[in-house]
């Protein structure tokens, strides 16, 4: 109890909450309205109850609720800012371009498919963004499958698939920096973690990706990847060193560098790299750091790779997460959040690991299913689940890998989410057509569940 506060009842804390998601649903999911602003309005809804209901000041939920989640954000919001120019300077050096030309000149007929899943992977990972690889690598892939006669829901499957394997792990992809502020965990610790479902389950998925390659023949029809090879040829100068600067955030990351000078270290070698290997200047090079690329080329789908990045791409993730966040710091220091947890603790969860998992899972995937919004699946059971996870003395990199394995791979597969209707728009074929080969996507919550009811790869304080 705070202060002269009333201590909230369970069910006024349960109303509030079914009443934010109402707000969450309708405005996001229905209506498709800024997930930001519909934050902001259920923390107004917050405030008023805390205030007229349960007589809390503003001043105190500022002071001691608000502020202090801020400020347990602020890594994940510095992150999130330095991620936008350093995919701005990879992008102008040739980094991520390069990267495509190499991947783009391995496809063969009979391991087209696996070949998809993995080019997706490593481009997704390297930019931090399927969305991106999607609509450029994917693109060109697909037309690939058509001439090649492989079904369009099987290639479809792969690409998304391995374009979420690195939105996943990518440690500068946006909701792999938001699972990992959600559970208060370092976001390569996070990564780490993450492998132990998200690998073998892209793994299972490759095998079922060769064993239906097996059954292909015919001549690849490279019109479209040549293309792409073509633009990137014309666009850059390429050179093996244009490798230079994700190696060395690889090594740094291994090294157990912090995230954020790696980060940086990684952007200013780019920058070199931009200004010597491709003669760009100063001045365009930070241009690119700040609103990204600015390209124009011969061929669409290569102008949608090239321009994106800079910190303005990343203004309305961050807006998102400081309105999440503020929503929670309210939820929390009011008590209302713990009476929640407290009922689900005694009613399901029992003191029993698995049951944890399931329930953090499951909360995950409904938030999805519900609003079609990867960060709010990620941040709604982050900040619901992470006392219990406390409480219960779990590694929190346990948490933050349930998080993205029932929220960020599970969205694509929802048709009425804005992932599942970019999917289906940009490579032609309905949600309900890819789900099932994208084998990955489904595939690690349920490797999460064994891990939680058999305590492999649950690792206490």
């Amino acid at each position: 109890m705070k202060g002269k506060a009333l201590e909230p009842s369970l069910g006024l804390s349960a109303a509030t909450l079914l009443l934010a998601l109402v707000i969450l649903v309708v405005g996001v999911g229905l209506l498709k309205l800024n997930a930001a602003i519909m934050l902001m309005l259920i923390s107004i809804l917050v405030t008023a109850v805390a205030v007229f209901v349960l007589g809390f000041t503003f001043d105190e939920l500022l002071e001691k609720g608000i502020r202090p989640t801020i400020d347990r954000a602020m890594g994940a919001i510095l992150i999130l800012i330095i991620v936008g120019p350093l995919v701005g300077s990879w992008l102008i050096s040739g980094t991520i371009p390069y990267f495509i030309y190499v991947g783009l000149q391995i496809l063969t007929p009979k391991t087209f498919l696996v070949s998809s899943a993995v080019l997706c992977a490593l481009c997704s990972t390297m930019t931090g963004t399927s969305w991106g690889t999607a609509a450029t690598l994917g693109v060109a892939l697909m037309g690939v499958a058509y001439g090649l006669g492989v079904p369009l829901p099987v290639a479809a499957g792969a690409v998304v698939a391995g374009s979420y394997f690195g939105d996943k792990v990518s440690p500068i992809s946006d909701t792999t920096i938001l699972a990992a502020a959600s559970a208060e965990t370092d976001i390569f610790e996070h990564i780490k973690s993450m492998m132990w479902t998200t690998l073998p389950a892209f793994l299972v998925g490759l095998v079922v990706y060769a064993v239906f390659g097996m059954t292909a023949s015919g001549e690849i029809d490279f019109t479209k990847v040549n293309a792409l090879l073509g633009g990137i040829d014309k666009t850059f100068a390429l050179n093996p060193v244009l490798l230079l600067p994700p190696i060395v955030v690889l090594v740094l990351s291994y090294k157990r560098v912090s995230t954020i000078p790696t980060l940086w270290i990684g952007t200013v070698v780019a920058m070199i790299l931009a200004m010597t290997v491709q003669g760009a200047s100063f001045k365009a090079v930070t241009q690119a750091m700040y609103a990204g690329g600015a390209f124009k080329t011969d061929i669409p789908a290569l102008n949608n790779l090239l321009n994106r990045g800079g910190i303005t791409s990343m203004v309305s993730s961050i807006a998102l997460v400081f309105m999440a966040y503020i929503f929670a710091g309210e939820m929390e220091y009011t008590g209302m959040l713990r009476k929640v947890l407290e009922h689900i603790k005694s009613t399901f969860i029992k003191g029993k690991i698995g049951n944890l998992i399931l329930s953090t899972s499951l909360t995950g995937i409904v938030t999805g299913l519900v609003t079609g919004n990867s960060y709010l699946s990620i941040i709604v059971p982050g900040r619901l689940y992470i006392p219990l996870f406390k409480e219960f003395k779990i590694q929190r990199k346990v948490l933050s890998r349930t998080l993205e394995d029932s929220g960020t791979v599970v969205v694509p597969l929802i048709p009425w989410s804005a992932a599942g209707a970019y999917m289906t728009a940009t490579l032609g074929v309905p949600t309900a057509q890819y789900l099932p080969w994208a084998v990955m996507c489904y595939l690690g919550f349920v490797i999460a569940w064994v891990y939680g009811y058999t305590g492999r790869a649950i690792w206490k304080e």
